[in-house]
């Protein structure tokens, strides 16, 4: 840029200053710091920026001793500089002097300070969820690999940890709050509530946008809502509430985080769901087996069916059953399409099998039978559903780019960013399904073909296609009516295996039909017995309602009439600059194939960049200097009507401290294998650091560091050279231990333990078996637990010095861990 432009610039604020000083500095080769700055009340007067050169380092007073390594001298009294000063009349900031004399060599780009460029690709990746370190990675790529950026990866990281601490400002909370706010501005059925306790603490927050909210109008009679966890820096846990489309694919209605998963909390959810979704109540929930969601669901969601998750099921009777042919048949029965009779028979007989009728856990289910057997929910209808798989997989795709430090403002992005993309393939399968023309098989039933084709969305017509060809293997066994007057077919599958006879009855007077099947009821979707009696009463299409208007491309059709963009508008600088990268991405990568192309776009591009920025020069200087010339006129539009209204702001809702969830232990803890106690490994056991090997043949002599207590006199003069070579004198207690002493003592081994005389607990040299207390006269009691192996005996000695005291507790550690 030319040096007379400079002194002509007019800036709107002193951070506008600042940036294109440091953007120009960066150009020329330079460092920018800032040296003074005056002020009148909270407004600035005028600000200084120099080169990092100016000045020189002031000396250490003498004798000052510092403990760093001194810095090498880098300032040498340079004089470039620019100044800015306030127009009190505009309230712009012009150049009021400008220097660019530098008195030193200036060495390319210093790599200190980021371009504006830079910034927004940083900012653009880490808000889609890459981490800081993969976005310094990838645009060392861009730029040619490693020492190729423009700028030092430390001067990117910092800026990113200003830009959050930025963005939080006012503290996390408040500001995910606020932004809940800006949102009700742009999307006026956006809805928020949340609730904080006593000291001020948000506990709960719960949220949706109109468009979950419409979703949920349309799909939401089957409900889906399960929690997760490590997805925040507090460890709240985050409840989803989640459904079916007219695709098949999974929609997300709202999203809660909770400070704890009682009853309470999941009542306020419920409650707050019902307040966002106008009252309606989902004909069916579908959760996993937590008590606190069902009591709340009983209590909220009056005549709602409930239905426990199979998976969740089948993974905890193999938890509490350790026998897999039960757990086979176990999992088998709980989709087993039958009546409650055969049911009721099935269960009897698998009990009986494994003789487990007396079994806490499988009785304990067998009572709760109505909520996860398919025998019970043949007539309900459930979208096609009986696990909570897809508020997992829900789960895991929010999860993708979530850690447990991630802040709630963050996480709303990248929540918001996921709708985005389920919204997205949702408008993609819509268009899919109304625009794509697909041909239909010739047949006798090719008009109901036609009809579902041009009625249902791809995925529901490909389940009815194969219906409608699955008739061919029904075979029809009787036709009669009934006291009613109604048709009744009866049909059988043409399959070895199933003898199973199926009767449909047909009230042509009301259109409704009714199979033993239950497919039409449980899906929504006629069945091939159904299909194959309107073939026999001359039906050409269905009758209407037969499939269930949540599965036919209308309601989607005006979702995505309500709702074109899977997002809201992005920013119009947001737009052009994403335009503009795909072009400049087609030009690098052809231009880059010949080392002539690459040096011609190379060129043209810098030569273009001078011109753009000359030109936002000229409109910036134009845009800031008030004149009567430029004014804009009257009838001409202007871009402050476009400007969001003022949202009152929330400063009230302090942030929580780290919480302690169920789901956010850290995983099972690990076992230690020599001690048996929970927390710590082998490796850093302390017993390991202390035990010592005991001799065969001699007593051990305890030692600075052995755990074991010394012995007095008395006892140290009693030896065992009468016993056998295989005993090991464990040595006896002095006056009572304010600790267990521990042993580690090989199975097999015999141990002799030193007691006080006149002991009547055991005669002398009695094998005892573990789990066993024994009293001890006048000095307490002994107790043994958990310490001998099955082939271990213990022998007991009572020659002993009765001024001997006994410790309070003895363990001994053969694998297995014992509490004092």
């Amino acid at each position: 840029m030319k040096e007379e432009l400079i002194g002509q610039l007019i800036f709107d604020s002193i951070d506008e200053a600042e940036n294109f000083y440091i953007c120009y500095a960066k150009e020329e080769g330079f460092d920018v710091r800032r040296r003074s700055m005056q002020k009148k009340g909270e407004v600035v007067k005028n600000r200084v920026w120099v080169c990092n050169r100016a000045g020189f380092r002031e000396e250490n007073e003498e004798g000052c001793i510092t403990q760093r390594e001194a810095k090498p001298f880098t300032r040498c009294g340079c004089k470039a500089s620019l100044r800015v000063s306030r127009d009190w009349i505009s309230g712009k900031y012009i150049v009021s002097r400008f220097s660019n004399n530098h008195n030193h060599e200036l060495h390319g780009c210093m790599k200190s300070y980021l371009s504006p460029s830079d910034k927004s690709m940083l900012s653009l990746m880490t808000k889609i969820g890459f981490k800081p370190s993969q976005v310094m990675h990838y645009l060392e790529q861009l730029a040619g690999g490693a020492g190729k950026l423009s700028f030092r990866r430390k001067a990117g990281y910092n800026w990113l940890n200003k830009l959050r601490a930025e963005r939080i400002r006012e503290g996390d909370l408040n500001t995910a709050i606020n932004n809940m706010k800006d949102l009700q501005v742009k999307d006026e059925r956006f809805f928020y509530k949340y609730s904080i306790d006593e000291k001020g603490i948000l506990n709960r927050l719960f949220w949706c946008d109109g468009s979950s909210r419409a979703e949920y109008d349309h799909f939401g009679d089957v409900l889906v809502f399960d929690s997760t966890y490590k997805t925040n820096r507090y460890l709240y846990p985050l409840v989803i509430f989640s459904g079916v489309n007219n695709h098949g694919s999974t929609c997300i209605f709202a999203a809660c985080f909770l400070q704890n998963e009682t009853t309470e909390s999941y009542q306020w959810v419920l409650q707050t769901f019902l307040e966002s979704m106008g009252g309606k109540i989902p004909e069916a929930v579908l959760t996993d087996q937590d008590a606190a969601m069902r009591a709340a669901i009983v209590s909220e969601f009056v005549g709602t069916r409930h239905r426990i998750c199979s998976w969740h099921l089948c993974r905890n009777v193999r938890k509490n059953i350790k026998n897999s042919a039960f757990c086979n048949e176990f999992c088998s029965l709980i989709d087993r399409k039958c009546s409650i009779e055969d049911f009721e028979l099935s269960w009897s007989n698998i009990v009986e099998k494994y003789n487990l009728s007396n079994n806490k856990w499988v009785v304990d289910t067998y009572g709760i039978r109505d909520r996860w057997a398919e025998a019970f929910f043949r007539a309900q209808f459930m979208s096609m559903m009986t696990t909570t798989q897809r508020a997992e997989s829900v789960n895991s795709l929010i999860k993708l780019s979530v850690d447990h430090k991630m802040t709630i403002t963050d996480f709303l992005e990248h929540y918001k960013r996921t709708l985005q993309r389920i919204r997205s393939d949702f408008i993609h399968m819509q268009n899919l399904s109304e625009n794509q023309n697909r041909g239909v098989r010739e047949s006798s039933l090719k008009s109901f073909d036609e009809q579902a084709l041009s009625i249902c969305t791809l995925k529901i017509y490909y389940i009815i296609r194969k219906e409608i060809r699955d008739v061919l293997g029904v075979i029809g066994e009787s036709r009669s009516k009934n006291i009613d007057g109604n048709d009744v077919f009866v049909y059988r599958e043409n399959k070895e295996d199933d003898v199973a006879m199926y009767t449909v009855i047909v009230d042509q007077s009301s259109l409704k039909f009714q199979c033993d099947c239950m497919k039409l009821e449980s899906e929504g979707v006629p069945c091939r017995h159904i299909i194959s009696s309107l073939q026999y009463l001359r039906f050409t299409n269905f009758p209407d309602n037969m499939i269930k208007r949540r599965w036919l491309k209308e309601p989607g059709m005006l979702l995505r009439n309500q709702f074109p963009e899977a997002s809201p508008v992005a920013d119009s600088q947001e737009l052009r600059f994403g335009e503009l990268n795909k072009e400049c991405l087609i030009l690098s990568y052809v231009s880059s194939q010949t080392e002539y192309g690459t040096s011609n776009s190379m060129k043209r591009v810098r030569e273009d960049v001078e011109i753009a920025k000359d030109e936002l020069m000229r409109q910036s200087q134009c845009s800031s200097v008030p004149s009567p010339n430029n004014k804009m006129p009257d009838n001409e539009p202007t871009d402050e009507g476009l400007e969001d209204p003022p949202v009152e702001k929330m400063h009230t809702v302090r942030d929580p401290f780290r919480n302690k969830t169920r789901g956010a232990a850290g995983g099972k803890k690990q076992k230690c294998g020599i001690c048996g106690v929970l927390g710590h490994k082998a490796t850093t056991c302390e017993l390991k650091k202390t035990k010592t090997t005991p001799n065969t043949n001699e007593s051990s002599t305890p030692g600075e560091n052995s755990t074991q207590i010394p012995e007095s006199s008395a006892i140290q003069s009693n030896h065992l050279a009468s016993h056998s070579q295989n005993v090991q004198n464990l040595g006896s207690y002095g006056t009572l231990a304010q600790f267990p002493v521990v042993f580690n003592i090989p199975p097999s081994s015999p141990i002799v333990l030193n007691m006080p005389p006149n002991t009547n607990g055991l005669p002398l040299y009695s094998p005892v078996s573990y789990s066993t207390v024994f009293g001890v006269t006048g000095m307490g009691s002994l107790g043994i637990e958990n310490v001998l192996g099955p082939n271990t005996s213990l022998l007991w000695q009572q020659e002993v010095c009765a001024t001997t005291g006994i410790a309070s507790n003895l363990h001994q550690n053969l694998g297995n861990s014992s509490k004092p």
